[in-house]
Parts: structure tokens; C-alpha cells; sequence
């Protein structure tokens, strides 16, 4: 496997630490105006941190190492459904 990143230098974690905070800001944003009275604006109310949400697993899922199919023990794997 290949070795993980140390945290301090991710290339990714950027957009973890502007894109959440962002997100949740500008549905904050979108909250005073829906209840201004816009209507449209409960839509991003719930869009905004569901983008955060969607920043945070791009992160978890793009940060989890790597598997080295060159090694041996990984040429061939088992599957869970062959008898």
C-alpha cells in the first residue's frame, strides 16, 4: 500500500479548511434571506451544507490509501461470492 500523506502536506485539506467553513457561511447567508422572505432561498439553505457534507467525503474518500496491485498478495484477490 502506498504510504498516506502526512496531514500538513495534503494537497486536499485546502478545501476542507475554506470549502466547509464557505458552505456553512453562505447557508447561514441564505438562512437570513429565506427568512427575509424569499422563498427560493430555503432551497440553498439546505444546498449549502450539503455541499460542506459532499467536501468533507470527497476528502475522506480520496485520503484513503491506495492499494499496490504490483505487489503479489494482490494479484490475484479473493472474492467474497466464488465458491
Amino acid at each position: 500500500m502506498k504510504e498516506p500523506t502526512p496531514i500538513n502536506e495534503d494537497p486536499k485539506r485546502k478545501w476542507v479548511l475554506l470549502g466547509i467553513p464557505l458552505c456553512l457561511f453562505l447557508g447561514f447567508i441564505e438562512l437570513q434571506r429565506a427568512f427575509g422572505g424569499n422563498h427560493r432561498s430555503w432551497v440553498y439553505v439546505f444546498e449549502w451544507p450539503f455541499f460542506g457534507i459532499f467536501i468533507y467525503y470527497m476528502y475522506w474518500k480520496l485520503s484513503q490509501p491506495i492499494p499496490d496491485w504490483e505487489n503479489e498478495d494482490n494479484k490475484n484477490p479473493k472474492r467474497e461470492l466464488e465458491e
